[in-house]
């Protein structure tokens, strides 16, 4: 039996700066959670692109010019299955992240928004900054936007020059 990893598109850092209503006429992703097969390759590979430029994130999180910024942890559930639940980074020493959850998970009864965990960074599963109204990384946001347009947060994604 194959697992189903969770992943969260719960996407709070972009209902605050676009507004706390929904009067703008944009879709409401802030309660949605997209179900993926763990051998998604397409999802995969965009896990695994974003583990890769995690230094680009630790290089950029903090500068003032940041609007928000996420990382998206892939937590076990209460049935052993991985959901992958967006929070707000405190700080990253070393291996450890510590960080304040900005979603309500699904799945997992002793976290819920709000609450701070220190993990290590190899549960990071995705990132995003948004600058200058753009989004940097969000490499899984980006694959579920391709796929479901009429429910995409309205996003341009960019990505630093290296």
């Amino acid at each position: 039996m194959n697992r189903v990893a969770r992943l969260s598109l719960l996407v709070m850092t972009f209902i605050f700066p676009l507004g706390c209503d929904n009067a703008n006429g944009l879709p409401d992703v802030s309660h949605r959670v997209v179900s993926v097969e763990d051998t998604d390759e397409v999802m995969n590979e965009a896990i695994s692109n974003a583990k890769e430029t995690l230094p680009v994130f630790e290089q950029h999180w903090k500068r003032s010019e940041v609007e928000s910024c996420n990382i998206k942890l892939a937590l076990k559930t209460n049935t052993d299955q991985l959901e992958h639940i967006w929070f707000t980074p405190i700080q990253i020493i070393g291996d450890k992240v510590t960080a304040k959850c900005a979603n309500d998970p699904e799945n997992i009864p002793d976290l819920k928004f709000g609450d701070i965990r220190t993990v290590d960074r190899s549960e990071i599963s995705d990132w995003m900054i948004i600058e200058g109204g753009k989004c940097y990384g969000g490499y899984t946001i980006r694959v579920l936007s391709k796929r479901d347009p009429k429910n995409a947060p309205p996003l341009e994604f960019a990505d630093y020059s290296m």
